[in-house]
């Protein structure tokens, strides 16, 4: 039987850079978004401009600096047999260490931790007690996003970039 595989894009702190958003949302196929704050109104201004919502779910959660939106800080969502935690970070003080978010996302069971708010690309394998942690990096400073495949419930975690010549 042939493994099964999907892919997951997760994308954080875009702060303005909406036409580097609207690329990603054009060019690259996926069976999920995860957006992990710091440019909500980005991420819905660049549905709006792309003129389709995306043929996938998108799941999103506000940043420190999403300021008067509705979603919720933080989320746990089950995808391809993997269950995430997602978050922006900031309410985890990611800048300074990962143990709150690890004792969160472990609580929670989650296979996986997503943040964002460092702006830097981290991957750390699970443990037999800790789940795996994923940032993207950001949109805006680095013009990097996460690509996660999952093939039977096993992910593998990479990075890619949008041309850094879109502003």
């Amino acid at each position: 039987m042939a493994a099964q595989t999907c892919t997951i894009l997760v994308v954080s702190d875009t702060h303005g850079r909406i036409t580097r958003l609207r690329w990603l949302l054009r060019h690259e196929k996926a069976d999920a978004l995860f957006f992990l704050g710091d440019g909500l109104n980005d991420l819905d201004q660049a549905i709006v401009q792309n003129r389709m919502q995306p043929p996938y779910p998108v799941y999103r959660v506000r940043g420190n600096c999403d300021f008067g939106r509705e979603e919720p800080a933080e989320a746990l969502a089950p995808f391809a047999g993997v269950l995430f935690f997602y978050t922006h970070g900031h309410l985890y003080g990611v800048k300074s260490g990962f143990e709150p978010l690890i004792e969160t996302a472990s609580a929670r069971g989650a296979d996986v931790a997503l943040f964002g708010h460092t702006h830097y690309k981290t991957a750390r394998a699970a443990t037999a007690m800790t789940p795996a942690l994923f940032n993207p990096g950001s949109l805006r400073d680095t013009g990097s996003y996460g690509v996660i495949t999952i093939t039977d419930g096993k992910c593998a975690f990479g990075w890619k970039q949008v041309p850094l010549h879109l502003a």
